[in-house]
């Protein structure tokens, strides 16, 4: 992948000391450089611990302030120590350059000015000074942004500090579920103008160990389920990342939860909490072809597929930007998760309408949809332009014919039919559907039963949207699956009267009376 002048100025120029403490040149590994060639200008990055996200933001800002006329690049970082040490980062790099030095001027504990250029670097610790009060920043950096203190009052300052045609890039180990997951996660959904560059460790090239033959044997005969170390390794992890990772959990007394949130594989496990979710076991898969398709719809691949079909969970919501209007879509055939849409801004009625595009480009999927509160208007919209023997209905709702108006479509989620939604999802989680969604799977994991009250739902401060929508597609997946099974015995008997298939006409030929494949031509002449 190219570089980005900064980049090559870096690999060119800089110097680092390795973790032997020996000067080495400065080559990007290959987080940093996945980060430079794909930074946005509007950057979130949740990350894997020491995989070198800040020395590549120093020394892209160091680069900077000596490229480019007028830079002001702040750096900002959660506590006083790690202040210093990114600032004695910033002063080696200048201090061993490759090359003819920049003159300085002013260099102080927090600053660095380059005058020849009309720049400045400025490195501080949240919270200890008041950027945005006639600022002017035009390289933002935050730093391990998960654990500060009053995070969102400070942040309010500093992005109204940069212009629209400055870069900022907020980057985090997680910390639980804070002001940083919430922004990590609208930005997955595509609900704000922030990407998510996620850096998992296993995509990390040094996070493995070099073994042997024999090693890697013994290895291989014992790997342990506990640590879910066979299906890891199902997955595509090799034996050498599989022992880095032991060597790890044995540093952190194999508590997998920490390492997991430490080291994270998906977007979900940067976030996790000490809450025990009702959904133990999860076939999940990290996919590098789930996308973003359009707004708010990710989907699996080349999905839909001719010939496949789909059944669609949905949970409604009032479209003013709290709870979102969700969709979970899931292949009968394959048995696993290809598509999902989420938007916290679209009304009850838009979304009906886009509930029926969806359906539709899947194949005329068949839709079961929640229809608690803002769900009747949306089933009432979907009524209109989705074939009505597609939508789950209920038959014990219709009580009277004014109510059958409300209630025969949609699914209603009750004290007494959550608990058989939930437990159906949890059987198809755990046995037969694969899901690829990192958001699905960070709700499953704060999903839990209520220790106080019982309930069934998402812990304080999070979602359960994609919960909710998934288990109303489980809910149609029988239903699913025997329309499947019609369509492709209605379309075997359409194909057996067509006279004008091949099949067919090579049959009717074999057999004829005339024999086959017709009479012999020297009979008819003797």
């Amino acid at each position: 992948m190219a570089l980005s002048p900064e980049g090559l100025v870096i690999e060119s120029m800089f110097r680092i000391p390795n973790k032997d403490g020996v000067d080495v040149d400065f080559v990007l590994n290959s987080a940093q450089k996945k980060l430079d060639s794909e930074l946005t200008g509007r950057d979130l990055i949740p990350k894997a611990r020491q995989e070198g996200i800040s020395s590549y933001y120093l020394a892209r800002y160091t680069a900077a302030c000596m490229m480019y006329r007028n830079t002001r690049a702040v750096v900002i970082s959660h506590d006083k120590e790690s202040t210093q040490r990114l600032f004695a980062r910033v002063r080696y790099y200048v201090d061993n350059l490759r090359g003819p030095k920049p003159v300085l001027s002013t260099v102080s504990k927090n600053e660095i000015s380059f005058p020849k250029m009309g720049s400045t670097f400025w490195i501080g610790t949240a919270g200890t000074r008041d950027f945005g009060r006639g600022d002017t920043v035009t390289h933002l950096h935050c730093s391990e942004y998960a654990y500060w203190k009053s995070p969102q009052e400070l942040m309010t300052g500093l992005l109204q500090s940069v212009p629209a045609s400055g870069e900022i890039g907020i980057e985090s180990t997680g910390n639980g579920l804070n002001d940083y997951h919430r922004r990590c996660m609208r930005a997955y959904q595509g609900s704000s103008h922030w990407a998510v560059q996620f850096f998992p460790w296993h995509t990390f090239l040094e996070y493995t160990v070099d073994l042997d033959e024999s090693e890697e044997a013994y290895l291989s005969e014992h790997l342990n389920e506990d640590w879910e170390e066979p299906a890891l390794h199902k997955g595509g992890l090799t034996m050498g990342q599989l022992a880095w990772r032991r060597m790890k959990l044995d540093e952190m007394d194999y508590d997998l939860t920490s390492f997991k949130r430490e080291y994270p594989m998906t977007l979900d496990e940067c976030f996790l909490t000490s809450s025990e979710s009702v959904f133990t076991r999860v076939l999940y898969e990290y996919s590098d072809e789930w996308k973003l398709r359009s707004p708010g719809l990710h989907v699996l691949g080349n999905h839909p597929i001719s010939g496949l079909h789909y059944t669609i969970g949905g949970d409604v919501a009032a479209g003013v930007g709290k709870d979102s209007s969700v969709l979970e879509v899931f292949c009968v055939e394959r048995q696993e998760q290809v598509a999902e849409y989420c938007n916290n801004r679209i009304d009850p009625q838009r979304f009906g309408e886009k509930i029926a595009d969806i359906g539709k480009l899947f194949n005329e999927a068949y839709l079961v949809i929640e229809n608690n509160n803002h769900g009747i208007l949306t089933l009432a919209t979907l009524k209109g332009l989705y074939p009505s023997s597609l939508i789950y209905a209920d038959a014990s709702m219709m009580t009277s014919s004014e109510e059958r108006q409300l209630f025969e479509l949609g699914y209603r989620t009750t004290s007494r039919t959550r608990p058989l939604m939930i437990g159906r999802l949890r059987t198809k989680l755990s046995n037969e559907w694969t899901i690829h969604s990192p958001l699905l799977r960070g709700q499953l994991s704060t999903f839990i039963e209520n220790p106080n009250s019982g309930k069934l739902e998402a812990t304080v401060g999070c979602d359960d949207d994609t919960v909710i929508a998934a288990a109303c597609a489980a809910m149609g997946s029988t239903k699913a699956e025997m329309l499947a099974g019609q369509k492709e015995k209605d379309t075997s008997q359409e194909n057996m009267r067509d006279p004008f298939l091949i099949d067919n006409i090579i049959n009717e030929l074999r057999l004829g009376s005339s024999g086959w494949p017709i009479s012999p031509q020297h009979d008819r002449w003797n």
